[in-house]
């Protein structure tokens, strides 16, 4: 759980391009996202550039339809729509957004499966963001600039290099998620399920998820 408490004790923290307040708030519209689910099919989303964008010390009208898009809709992010929000936003927002509801909402799922509660948000703590973009991005490949120099690697784990310190946070979770150095262990032997069974239930949860990676 070392990296689940690693992710809360920053979320409340000032970020690269978000403050404290606003990174707890993103979080905040992520997990009612979640709760109210995808909206009917035949129901039209906001055109974005009608949104307002100013976000003071929340979040804008158009940040909050990132997130939902993002959290509950993530299947229907296409080309056209995610570069709209990138350029409207900019994309170490968008990128920071992004790593704040993918950090969230599976702690929050994992809870669930529990039965236990969701884990209260931490206390906001006062502070400047700290900007930047990192050396060595560019874009061109995906819909947000990532690292490429000297990157060896899946694409997975650099997608949010953007922003280095929350794509941190998510590849010690994803490593915790997936049982770290066991991962690359093709026999299993020491759990109830066989590493086999194991990617079965993984498979058939990504493709419920509509997650093809």
């Amino acid at each position: 759980l070392a990296s689940f408490e690693q992710t809360w004790d920053g979320l409340g923290r000032p970020g690269t391009w978000w403050t404290g307040a606003q990174r707890v708030a993103i979080a905040e519209a992520s997990r009612l996202a979640m709760g109210d689910g995808p909206r009917p099919i035949g129901v039209a989303p906001p055109v974005l550039s009608d949104l307002d964008r100013v976000d003071g010390s929340g979040i804008s009208d158009l940040a909050l339809e990132v997130v939902r898009r993002v959290t509950a809709e993530s299947g229907r992010i296409t080309a056209i729509w995610a570069t709209e929000a990138i350029d409207l936003m900019g994309p170490g927002r968008y990128v920071e957004l992004v790593a704040v509801v993918v950090l969230t909402v599976p702690i929050d799922i994992f809870c669930g499966l529990l039965a236990r509660s969701h884990q209260p948000f931490p206390a906001v703590i006062a502070g400047e963001v700290v900007g930047g973009v990192p050396d060595g991005v560019a874009g061109g490949e995906a819909y947000v600039p990532w690292l490429v120099d000297g990157w060896k690697g899946p694409n997975v784990a650099r997608a949010l290099s953007y922003v280095p310190v929350d794509n941190a946070r998510r590849m010690a979770m994803v490593s915790s998620m997936y049982d770290g150095s066991e991962f690359f262990e093709m026999v299993w032997s020491h759990r109830s399920l066989s590493r086999p069974q194991i990617e079965l239930v993984a498979a058939r949860t990504s493709a419920l998820n509509e997650c093809f990676y």
